[in-house]
Order: structure tokens, then C-alpha cells, then sequence
């Protein structure tokens, strides 16, 4: 069973999982905002991350979307929101679509394209090798995605986080999810409510235009919510704006 943290007590239960970098630690920042009387929060790590470190597997999106079920049956949640960052939204879109009748509500933040990135072989390579690689390896990729906006000990920060928080075969397992296969269903639409949060300082194809056009022929009921000020990690970079974002639009399910 994937590992998990409960936080906080209330009705609305909502399932949170990690990104391709770290283990849900990512929502440190903002756990202070959450309000835990109306919602029960499942902090949650896939496989290879976190609590759920030393689980091997496939790392693709059918496991994880199994493993997403089997937590909130161990939970005793018939129904639940879930909570997708970068590449774990495709996980999340993919249990809405495989369990429509589980879910409330989906949250996508910063999503990557349904479709995948399509990377050619020399990039996908590339983003292997620093998956896989150390410090140093990972430290230039860093610095490439995040640029200088954010402060030096900011990306000190996050390579240290990477380092002490995935296994690097889980890293590089899941990074065909969303740099070339992407949803392995285009064509079953989401029924639930779908909320994207998107930072504008993220790279293009995760900006607010560029996701409302890759998700709308996807998403029945579609909401994107862009963040100026952010970019790919808004619950560290603006956490009180994005946790009021995600509430709002959670509080619309009761």
C-alpha cells in the first residue's frame, strides 16, 4: 500500500499526491492554510517516493491509479477528491476516467500535457541520465527548468529534497508517463469537476492557455485558475493564494 499521512479530521476527504521530483513534503509550505475541519487530507507518495520508498513496480500510470484505489479502500473512502501535481496529474486523470464513480472532484497542479511532452530520443535520454545521475547532473537540470527567478538556496533547497526523497529507478520509471506516452485513454472524458492550477511563470506548455487547450476536449466540466506569481510549485511559491484557489473550488462539492 502506497504511504500516506492523514492531516486533519473533516467530511470531504481529498487524496494528495507527489510530483516527479519529491514526495508530497512539496505541500510543507502550504499545510499551515489547509483547513482540516472540513477536510481530511491524504498526503500521499507513490511508489518509489517518500513514505512509499523501497516499493518497486511497474511505475506507470495503470499501477498508480490501482494503487490510488486500493489506499482509499484501506481508508474506507467510497469517494474522494484527488489531487494531481505535474506529472502525477495524469495519474489522477487517469483514476476519474477508470473509476468515474469514485472521485468528486479532480485538481490538477501545473499539469503536463494529457498527450505526454512527445520528447525525441535524444531529450527523453537526456532527462534519463539526470534522473539516474548525481548531484552535480541534477543541479545543471535545475538550474536549466527554474532559471534564475527563484533564489539560489531556493534550487539548493530542491536538489537536496530530491535527493533525499525518491529513488532515482522510480525517477527515471515514471519519466515515460509524461514525457512520451502521456494518458493511455485520449478519449474517455472526465465527468467530475476539473479545477487546473496553472503559474505563469511555469515553461509554455503548462501556462494557463496552453492547459485549457490541451484539457478541454477532455474535461466536461473544465476550470483553470492561473497564478501570475508562480511558477511549476505554487503550493511553495504562493501557498495561501493557492491553497485559497483550491478551496474554493472544493468547498463547491458540499
Amino acid at each position: 500500500m502506497l504511504g500516506h499521512e492523514i492531516f486533519g479530521s473533516g467530511a470531504e476527504r481529498v487524496i494528495v499526491l507527489n510530483d516527479w521530483l519529491s514526495d508530497t513534503s512539496s505541500w510543507d509550505s502550504a499545510r499551515p492554510y489547509l483547513d482540516t475541519a472540513a477536510y481530511t487530507w491524504a498526503f500521499t507518495d507513490l511508489r518509489g517516493y517518500g513514505r512509499s520508498r523501497g516499493q518497486s513496480g511497474a511505475f506507470d500510470l495503470e499501477e498508480a491509479a490501482e494503487d490510488v484505489i486500493a489506499l482509499a479502500d484501506s481508508l474506507a473512502w467510497p469517494k474522494f477528491h484527488v489531487v494531481g501535481h505535474s506529472m502525477s496529474t495524469l495519474v489522477t486523470l487517469h483514476v476519474a476516467q477508470r473509476f468515474p464513480d469514485r472521485v468528486g472532484r479532480v485538481v490538477l497542479v501545473t499539469p503536463p500535457p494529457p498527450a505526454g511532452f512527445h520528447y525525441d530520443a535524444a531529450t527523453f535520454s537526456a532527462l534519463g541520465e539526470v534522473a539516474l545521475g548525481d548531484d552535480d547532473r541534477r543541479r545543471k537540470a535545475l538550474a536549466f527548468m527554474f532559471g534564475t527567478r527563484l533564489s539560489p538556496g531556493w534550487l539548493r533547497f530542491k536538489l537536496a529534497r530530491w535527493r533525499q526523497t525518491s529513488e532515482p529507478r522510480a525517477v527515471a520509471g515514471y519519466l515515460p508517463v509524461f514525457g512520451v506516452r502521456g494518458l493511455p485513454d485520449l478519449e474517455t472524458r472526465v465527468r467530475c469537476p476539473v479545477l487546473a492550477i496553472t503559474g505563469e511563470a511555469d515553461a509554455e506548455p503548462m501556462r494557463s492557455g496552453p492547459v485549457r487547450t490541451a484539457l478541454a476536449p477532455l474535461a466536461e466540466h473544465l476550470t483553470v485558475e492561473p497564478i501570475v506569481e508562480s511558477g511549476h510549485y505554487p503550493m511553495q511559491e504562493t501557498p495561501p493564494l493557492f491553497v485559497a484557489k483550491l478551496e474554493r473550488f472544493l468547498a463547491e462539492a458540499t
